[in-house]
């Protein structure tokens, strides 16, 4: 619960967005008791170690210091859970009936903490930040509670939390008159894809009205994001509840957010006056 005093000014990245995300993801992966801080710095470590192509030291220095904590929170909970196993991803891996290596278990845990917080987080607020700056659609959304998933749907494809993906081409094969041959290593640009003019009307624009048509956000085929379910309800959930507590919250300025990625993408900031 956000507490804040009328006309107060506050950043909704480190104070919604991120811990909302960080939350969420401990309780649906088992390790509740990690704190929210802790699977933020986790989760940017664990990309900033994937990104490290100048290879510094420092960089794989806090990376093995973060694997030694991820590995003691795992354990830990591991242990609990085989006491009193719950309805999370942990528990259920660990206590299947022909559980994965626990080296595998372990490995999975931390591939859903490296990916499952950008993502939702820069979701939200890219939406927030699409609603606030479309009043007239924000006022749909809150006379019509059907528009909130379609806000949702809308923000990820006009700003894809995940703008390229690395591929390896499987067969020989054309696109754009450009030939690709088996075996190359190429980038599929969901960014541009979701922008596809031939496709989307205007398509730079937010606009929540526009006709339901596929986008590329969250992938497609065998690689299509693991937790794109998951993400949409988060969305979906916290919309309404934030926007029925603070029914007037205007963003400051929209000169005032800065954005930035290119893989992954979103607000770095978020300011908002908070009025009830």
């Amino acid at each position: 619960m956000i507490v804040c005093r009328q006309n107060e000014t506050i950043d909704l990245f480190p104070v919604l967005a991120g811990p909302y995300a960080a939350r969420c993801l401990a309780k649906l992966l088992g390790i509740s008791n990690a704190s929210d801080s802790k699977m933020e710095h986790w989760s940017q470590t664990l990309m900033d170690g994937a990104g490290n192509y100048g290879r510094l030291d420092s960089i794989f220095e806090r990376c093995d210091l973060a694997h030694k904590e991820m590995n003691s929170c795992i354990e830990e909970n591991t242990e609990q859970l085989l006491r009193n196993p719950q309805m999370n991803a942990l528990s259920l891996m660990v206590n299947a009936e022909n559980p994965i290596p626990t080296s595998q278990i372990v490995a999975n845990i931390k591939v859903a903490i490296g990916g499952g917080i950008n993502e939702p987080r820069d979701a939200l607020l890219t939406v927030l930040y699409g609603l606030l700056t479309n009043p007239e659609q924000l006022d749909a959304a809150k006379n019509d509670s059907s528009y909130w998933a379609k806000a949702v749907e809308e923000s990820v494809r006009w700003i894809a939390p995940i703008q390229v993906s690395p591929r390896i081409a499987a067969i020989d094969t054309q696109i754009g008159g450009f030939e690709i041959k088996k075996g190359t290593t190429i980038n599929t640009i969901q960014a541009s894809a979701n922008r596809d003019e031939t496709v989307f009307e205007d398509a730079d624009k937010f606009n929540i009205f526009r006709d339901k048509k596929p986008h590329q956000a969250f992938g497609n085929g065998p690689h299509f994001c693991q937790g794109m379910h998951v993400a949409r309800t988060m969305l979906k959930t916290i919309l309404p509840l934030l926007f029925q507590r603070f029914p007037n919250m205007q963003l400051t300025s929209e000169q005032d957010v800065r954005w930035s990625g290119f893989v992954f993408r979103g607000p770095l900031n978020l300011p908002v006056t908070l009025k009830n």
